[in-house]
């Protein structure tokens, strides 16, 4: 290389001193000249590029540091007992394996490279800080990111004005509530919503109860119409519409009374 440009110097240089002991022409003259200027700055030009480029390439490959993060925010404040999913990811290089600590109870990681997520269900109420770190390679080797701190507060489900109302309706030791809106009485069997209005029975269907005591109250039945009942009087049921009274057979198959007027069985569908 070193030849070369040796070699392109003198030609230009033995061409300027023919130039100037012959009697050229003087745009021609100027024209060689340059010429001359271009080339130089041309061959200049291609030198330098590889060494540019290569400059860049470098930068690009070190300085940018690796990181954990996730394209979705999370609340500030969860609620016990709700599901839960928190998808994450690395950004710079495509980690090759995640270390996921301090993972509450209910809540787990999938352990998926290509779709790393938290899911599960939120546990108790309590602060909690889920540390999550991608490395270069699989099984934890290789680089690794700084930590990313997942924090978690966790609070308990506050008791709707449904729940609190309900507890005035069947108030009494022979109701429980036995999880999701549903509740299990010793005397009236299983119902969901317990806060009066349409309730929905296990075996009867819908039904919409008027009244608040359990000891005696009105309910409306779409087939049977008004019925009347109470803890000390059902299964017997008071029907308005005919002014008798009805005995309650029925179970989650099917419904079924006996008519003491008429000493015969009804078995209307479920409302």
């Amino acid at each position: 290389m070193q030849l070369k440009r040796k070699f392109r110097s003198l030609s230009w240089l033995s061409v300027l001193l023919l130039l100037q002991r012959s009697p050229a022409i003087p745009w021609a003259k100027n024209i060689i000249l340059s010429f001359g200027s271009v080339a130089e700055k041309v061959w200049s030009w291609k030198m330098l590029l590889p060494v540019s480029a290569y400059a860049g390439s470098w930068h690009a490959l070190s300085g940018a540091s690796p990181y954990v993060t996730s394209g979705q925010e999370v609340p500030s404040t969860v609620t016990a007992g709700d599901s839960f999913s928190f998808s994450f990811y690395s950004e710079v290089y495509s980690a090759g394996s995640y270390s996921v600590e301090n993972l509450p109870d209910g809540l787990s990681y999938n352990n998926d490279i290509s779709g790393p997520k938290i899911t599960g269900t939120l546990p108790v109420a309590g602060t909690y800080t889920i540390n999550i770190t991608g490395y270069r390679h699989p099984e934890l080797s290789g680089n690794k990111t700084p930590v990313y701190s997942l924090k978690l507060i966790v609070v308990e489900a506050e008791k709707s004005e449904q729940t609190e109302s309900t507890s005035s309706l069947w108030s009494d030791s022979n109701t429980i509530s036995i999880g999701n809106g549903w509740y299990r009485s010793s005397w009236f069997g299983d119902f969901f919503g317990n806060s009066g209005g349409w309730t929905y029975h296990l075996d009867h269907g819908w039904l919409y109860l008027n009244g608040n005591e359990e000891i005696g109250f009105w309910f409306y039945d779409e087939t049977l119409g008004w019925l009347y009942t109470g803890k000390n009087l059902f299964p017997k049921l008071y029907q308005n519409s005919n002014a008798t009274w009805l005995y309650d057979q029925s179970d989650t198959t099917s419904r079924k009374f006996w008519d003491y007027s008429s000493e015969s069985y009804l078995t209307p569908v479920k409302n």
